[in-house]
């Protein structure tokens, strides 16, 4: 099954989970604070409604903002496909620039990055290896 979440790169983690939460009543989870800074977030997931978004602070020391050829990305898309290592090659293929070449994870899961030529980053997974 492949399935797309949005990632969102903030200014500010703690003040979007504020504003999240008072908008739309979205319920956050999986907060994962930056070792070398506790205040800033790598990673964490809010459901809104039946949806879901990704969203961290941007910045290269959470690992999330990698630079495209003009400015940060500040939208990633977080991407469930059957096979990512083909869906990679086909990126490159196609003009994209590598972010991450596939790489098996701790937790099982293989995953990779790219940079669209558009300036969009994406990551690729496929879980249960």
């Amino acid at each position: 099954m492949s399935g797309l979440t949005p990632y969102v790169m903030v200014r500010s983690a703690k003040e979007f989970v504020q504003f999240i939460t008072e908008t739309f009543e979205a319920e956050v989870s999986n907060v994962i604070p930056l070792a070398q800074d506790p205040e800033r977030v790598v990673h964490a997931e809010a459901r809104i409604g039946s949806g879901v978004l990704f969203f961290g602070d941007a910045g290269m020391d959470g690992r999330q903002c990698l630079p495209t050829p003009e400015e940060s990305a500040h939208v990633q898309l977080w991407t469930v496909v059957p096979d990512p290592e083909a869906t990679h090659a086909k990126a490159l293929a196609a003009g994209a620039r590598e972010a991450l070449p596939p790489t098996k994870e701790e937790d099982g899961t293989l995953m990779s990055g790219f940079i669209d030529p558009f300036g969009t980053l994406w990551w690729l997974s496929k879980t249960g290896l």
